[in-house]
């Protein structure tokens, strides 16, 4: 059983990753560019929540009364059905996954600035709270994402006879081994730091700055 584990990481997802690499590049180039627009051009209008942030406290709030491990179990459902939506709407000629790579891009960059004016975080704060579960969610986000916009490329070729069947199967198994081998472990992981690892460690680099102010 480890033999096989071994051979599925050291084999099948090094190849599955190789394969997607062109996606997975422009989603990351297109998911920076997002960031940095969100960060630079956000505008904002006094205490009022943006309607991008809603769905985010509408979870929080409904994680206060749970146990820890119901609350990782939420947060990893909620971050793993966002990336499920758009793959499964991937095949509109990747067009969905494009669209959440952006927005998600947007949400973090106006999350960031939203932090630095109204809560008082140095920029670097900011980066810091992000980087312990974003560092496993944001490349298995990524990663579904670039599954999705490859077999959405894919579909239209293959009905136009310019790509064969056997390339969109094996297309799908590289996709399955990406999302199996890296991306559901890699959000599972997340969840639990983001509510453990980084909280504690907010904590212990600045326990004198407030938090976000919604």
């Amino acid at each position: 059983m480890l033999r096989k584990v071994s051979v599925l990481y050291t084999r099948a997802l090094p190849r599955a990753l190789r394969a997607y690499w062109r996606y997975l590049l422009f989603a990351c180039v297109l998911f920076i560019t997002c960031v940095i627009v969100g960060y630079r051009n956000y505008q904002i209008q006094g205490d009022q929540l943006p309607w991008m942030f809603r769905n985010l406290a509408a979870l929080r709030d409904s994680m206060e009364q749970k146990s820890r491990g119901m609350q990782i179990l939420m947060l990893f459902w909620n971050n793993l059905r966002v990336s499920l939506i758009s793959l499964l709407f991937g095949w509109i000629l990747g067009i969905v996954p494009m669209l959440s790579v952006g927005l998600n891009g947007v949400l973090i960059g106006v999350s960031a600035r939203l932090m630095v004016a109204r809560g008082g975080w140095p920029l670097g704060m900011v980066i810091a709270s992000f980087a312990p579960h974003g560092v496993l969610e944001l490349p298995a986000f990524i990663a579904v994402q670039a599954v999705g916009m490859r077999l959405g490329f894919l579909i239209p070729l293959v009905w136009r006879k310019r790509a064969t069947t056997g390339d969109l199967g094996r297309a799908f198994a590289e996709g399955v081994a990406i999302m199996l081998l890296f991306a559901l472990p890699a959000l599972a992981l997340a969840a639990v730091v983001e509510l453990s690892l980084t909280p504690a460690l907010i904590r212990a680099m600045a326990p004198g700055y407030p938090a976000l102010p919604y």
